[in-house]
């Protein structure tokens, strides 16, 4: 009995060898890529411009230093990760992906100053003005991530456990 989301063995044949990059994962890691750089830059400048930055009202210099060494820190490695395809970077990429979305919105509610135009009360104080497109590029983003990491080409790829299973239920269905 086929299970719909099993591999079958010719999908396992047709998995390259570990040295290719699914294209999924290529995509990952340039987004990951680009966040990792915006946050170093955010690190630097904050570091070069700290006593300009510190006569703003608002967000501390520090607050910006520490959230840009955080998001690099965690960056650098899972995007070592993904290109290596190493068997962590899979589960690595769910909890980093997760976290900077609740980061960015709890910064976007609570730190940064965005009146939406026209808005009132509570809403013009929380919501920036394009919360609709931000909130669609959320959640676009965290279900490609959740879509690719779940493909079977790119388990394979990772070497995760599952993979593995799949390959072993493909191979007995074949002698049973």
């Amino acid at each position: 009995m086929h299970n719909p989301g099993s591999i079958n063995e010719q999908q396992l044949k047709a998995v390259p060898s570990r040295t290719s990059h699914p294209g999924s994962v290529t995509i990952l890691a340039l987004g990951v890529l680009i966040i990792t750089a915006i946050n170093l830059t955010r690190l630097i400048l904050s570091i070069r411009y700290w006593d300009f930055l510190a006569t703003w009202p608002g967000v501390s210099p520090l607050y910006m230093v520490m959230t840009g060494f955080i998001w690099t820190l965690a960056g650098l490695p899972l995007l070592w990760g993904l290109w290596r395809g190493k068997y962590w970077a899979p589960r690595l990429m769910q909890a980093v992906a997760l976290t900077y979305a609740l980061y960015y919105w709890l910064d976007q509610v609570f730190l940064v100053d965005h009146p939406v135009s026209g808005a009132e009360g509570a809403r013009r104080a929380l919501l920036p003005v394009n919360w609709q497109f931000a909130i669609g590029v959320t959640v676009l983003c965290l279900a490609y991530t959740a879509w690719t990491l779940n493909r079977a080409r790119v388990k394979a790829y990772f070497g995760v456990a599952g993979a593995d299973n799949e390959r072993n239920k493909a191979k007995n269905n074949d002698l049973g």
